[in-house]
């Protein structure tokens, strides 16, 4: 049977005006991402592929083809060797300094097994340590409430180790320590996850658990290592998370969040000194952060954090974000005192984030925030989204762009900002750092310390009620010059 001449006609130009049609959407789409984002072709490609592939299973191979186009084009960095903590010295868990600040206490309990802690913790008294012996542990229990008793600044209780460093703690449960009384103080642990798909919680913090001291801990496999949030309208505030370990051995196939820093309401949280990483999400939205502070909280900080969001050479697709004010939001009736921002006068400062195949900083609905003096490699900037956020940029080194989405409003000063090579993604900043794909952020000859001044300080920390430190551990006076993170990189990086 011969088809008519006009119906073949007929059908290579329908099949014409759809491929145009096809053409042109994906051209707008490519120029949309590359516009909306400044990353390069390569990165745009490949973020593109993925979400056909997620979305739009019946057309995968059109997702394929910019898939494997991407990754043809791409000479993007990426984390080469594998990751060891100490080879950055003034972040992460300090096992040999650990308890050098610990306040004295009235009363010490060993314990050696896990009905012991159990009841050690359901139970302790103000003025108590419970000291858990060398080893491993596992820890079955749904939740370890914190007691009832209300401990003080002067009479905290104290959970720790033997030896710092030395007591495995192994949950197989959703959620781990239940606190929700103030001065409780956790150090020298490491919490170990071993839930399918992820434990969600090591520690819940909630209510009246203010002043709550996470230092020098690891925390392995849980979706939200530290939870915190408020209970019958009380809220823990001024929480301390500070030399700890956040990592992932494999990323998470979870639907819920994958924050391992998860802070929602409280406020005058200080986040400092962390090492973060790995935090890749598969499951839901696929968005995963290191860090975030929101829900209507003041005057929070996250300063001083080494946040490395892949450290494989493997793309896994989703978005990481590095740290961020308001994270992914929540709706006004659940904020803190139902407030219109999510965070407010708060601060993002001192910070290393690495190989974020997202944004590095995401500013969302942050009123009066500051970002300043962070190193950015291989993320795509720092956005400023939604009419709330109001934030003074300055003095950070990034590759990539910084961007007012959706009304939000960003003063731009002294930034050093590099965009990526168009064609085949690779990083300007480079050549500034000895070995930045690998977190060695040494300046190289080139790079001189004018780039940045550190003039912004609250009245308390100007006048020396709170010291402040860069990324490695110099005291900053109110005219120092810096490197992004850092005025003096002397036994910072050792690689």
């Amino acid at each position: 049977m011969k088809l008519p001449i006009n119906s073949i006609k007929s059908y290579f130009a329908a099949v014409g005006l759809f491929a145009h049609v096809a053409i042109v959407f994906l051209g707008y789409s490519v120029f949309s991402q590359i516009s909306d984002r400044s990353e390069p072709l390569p990165d745009t490609l490949q973020r593109i592929g993925h979400t056909i592939k997620h979305d739009y299973p019946s057309v995968a191979v059109a997702g394929d083809t910019l898939l494997n186009a991407g990754e043809t084009l791409d000479s993007k960095s990426y984390f080469w060797r594998e990751f060891d903590s100490k080879n950055w010295p003034t972040v992460g868990p300090n096992f040999a300094m650990a308890y050098a600040d610990l306040p004295n206490v009235s009363r010490s309990i060993m314990v050696d097994n896990e009905q012991d802690i159990i009841r050690a913790i359901n139970t302790a008294e103000p003025g108590t340590e419970i000291i858990i012996k060398n080893g491993d542990y596992y820890l079955e229990q749904k939740r370890i409430n914190s007691s009832l008793s209300y401990p003080t600044s002067k009479s905290p209780v104290i959970v720790r180790a033997e030896t710092a460093g030395k007591v495995n703690l192994e949950l197989t449960t959703l959620e781990g320590f239940f606190v929700n009384r103030p001065n409780w103080i956790i150090t020298g642990l490491r919490f170990i996850g071993n839930c399918q798909p992820h434990c969600e919680h090591a520690m819940h913090i909630v209510g009246h658990a203010d002043n709550l001291q996470v230092t020098h801990n690891e925390f392995v496999d849980f979706n939200a290592a530290i939870k915190v949030n408020g209970v019958n309208r009380n809220y823990p505030d001024f929480g301390k998370v500070s030399h700890n370990y956040f990592y992932f051995t494999e990323p998470s196939e979870s639907s819920s969040s994958v924050t391992p820093i998860n802070l929602d309401s409280g406020n005058s949280w200080v986040l400092s000194n962390n090492i973060i990483r790995d935090f890749i999400k598969l499951g839901g939205n696929r968005v995963s952060y290191g860090a975030f502070i929101k829900g209507g909280a003041n005057n929070g900080a996250i300063e001083n954090n080494l946040i490395v969001c892949n450290s494989t050479s493997n793309d896994y697709g989703g978005y990481q974000v590095g740290v961020s004010l308001g994270g992914g939001g929540m709706k006004r009736a659940t904020r803190r005192d139902k407030s219109n921002f999510e965070t407010n006068l708060s601060v993002v400062r001192n910070n290393i984030m690495m190989h974020c195949n997202d944004v590095g900083v995401y500013i969302n609905q942050g009123k009066d925030t500051i970002v300043n003096n962070n190193i950015l490699y291989n993320t795509s900037g720092i956005d400023i989204r939604f009419r709330q956020s109001t934030a003074l940029v300055t003095n950070n080194i990034l590759s990539g762009a910084i961007r007012e989405r959706d009304k939000g409003v960003a003063e731009k000063m002294n930034n050093t900002v590099l965009s990526k090579n168009f064609w085949r993604g690779g990083e300007q900043l480079d050549g500034w750092f000895k070995a930045p794909s690998v977190g060695n952020f040494t300046p190289s000859k080139t790079l001189s310390k004018s780039e940045s001044a550190y003039p912004f300080m609250t009245a308390s920390e100007s006048t020396g009620k709170k010291p402040l430190y860069d990324f490695c551990g110099n005291p900053i006076l109110g005219k120092d010059s810096f490197v992004g993170a850092f005025k003096n990189a002397i036994n910072c990086f050792e690689q």
